[in-house]
């Protein structure tokens, strides 16, 4: 019997998106230590493998320290699947036109894959794709990649793009949540149609629902705005361990970073704080929170949900290896904390799991002609 609420971890699996850091640290080791922690309860999650940072990485293969590091890539990728973990497709565009010199990536700052022209898009996208079937159908044949979860939430402007998904045989879309801007990138899903249930996307408008069923489905990220008492805590924590745990990335650079690269970010736009009774607006996630604010944002969103009359809800909480180091208790006590607390109506799947569930059913995922009121 499949339980009501189907928790959805999509794991952002990368370096850093100005293109620091080391595979090793950020991915390997973190995506270990959550495979040990889910498998010890019983629960399973997929992970978003960013792939134009491997494309990128094997035109470089006659450096040493790049050639360790995607191979590492490709045999965690490998690992993940063989131990029964699902992986799918994330990409950050910025990595098409990078470069590599005096020791580091610099690349570019574009970063949403909506912002290139359709041509681009498709061709980024088929060999992303290409790529990790290559790697992957030897052991497993009946792999596909049918999930894609956008880089910095990147879906806008429409464009070709959700035609091209539809084209290459995706399924199941992510990146969207209800009032997130990012002017920099030019996307603003302000006043989705459906802010917490799956819907069939308009090609034209990601923040619309279709007239007709699939089968691409579109999954909001979940909202999720604190209380102050449970902010304060999660600032108190941040505070403290920027302060207690030092960032190692330059040790892993044979040359000093420089500030081109290092301040490579155009999120500066993101509209986190609104100063209110609820002063942080963001979704559901894990990587750096402490477990009072897991506990407290998933208790939420679970509430929210229970009031939908539906028999399966994918709640999707956004995760981030490279974030996990000196988190993994918090990590580790949420999972337990879920697996326990609500053992009758939720229990973990993954993105490829969905899939099937959507095609079996096109009537789990909303359409605009069947609109339904909390």
């Amino acid at each position: 019997m499949k339980k009501k609420f189907l928790v959805l971890i999509t794991d952002d699996w990368e370096i850093k998106g100005n293109g620091t850091g080391n595979v090793a640290e950020l991915q390997y080791l973190p995506t270990l230590a959550m495979m040990n922690i889910l498998e010890k309860y019983g629960a399973t999650m997929t992970f978003m493998v960013e792939a134009a940072q491997q494309l990128m990485m094997r035109q470089f293969l006659h450096i040493p320290d790049i050639r360790i590091q995607s191979k590492i890539w490709d045999e965690t990728v490998l690992l993940m699947k063989e131990r029964g973990f699902d992986v799918q497709l994330h990409l950050h565009a910025q990595w098409t036109e990078s470069s590599y010199r005096d020791g580091h990536f610099h690349l570019s700052d574009k970063w949403n894959v909506a912002l290139y022209t359709s041509e681009e898009q498709e061709r980024l996208l088929t060999r992303a794709m290409n790529y990790l079937h290559g790697l992957l159908r030897g052991k497993f044949p009946d792999y596909r990649v049918c999930g894609f979860k956008a880089g910095s939430w990147g879906l806008q402007p429409e464009g070709d793009l959700m035609k091209i998904f539809r084209k290459l045989g995706f399924n199941v879309i992510m990146g969207p949540r209800d009032g997130l801007k990012v002017k920099e990138l030019s996307t603003d899903y302000s006043g989705m149609e459906e802010k917490y249930l799956p819907y069939y996307p308009d090609d034209n408008d990601v923040t619309k629902m279709a007239e007709e069923a699939g089968p691409m489905a579109m999954i909001p990220l979940q909202p999720y705005a604190p209380d102050l008492l449970t902010f304060g805590r999660y600032l108190a924590d941040q505070v403290i361990n920027k302060f207690r745990f030092r960032d190692n990335t330059p040790y892993y650079h044979a040359q000093p970073i420089p500030n081109t690269v290092k301040n490579l970010n155009p999120l500066s736009g993101k509209e986190l704080f609104t100063f209110s009774t609820r002063p942080y607006r963001t979704h559901l996630k894990i990587g750096s929170q402490p477990f009072s604010y897991m506990k407290a944002s998933f208790d939420t969103v679970i509430d929210r949900l229970d009031r939908f009359d539906l028999e399966r809800i994918p709640v999707l909480i956004e995760s981030h290896t490279k974030q996990y180091h000196h988190y993994y208790r918090d990590i580790e006590k949420f999972i337990d904390y879920v697996c326990n607390r609500y053992e009758a109506n939720v229990e973990f799947g993954d993105v490829t799991t969905y899939s099937r569930e959507l095609l079996e059913n096109p009537a789990i995922v909303k359409k605009k002609e069947a609109v339904l009121a909390v």
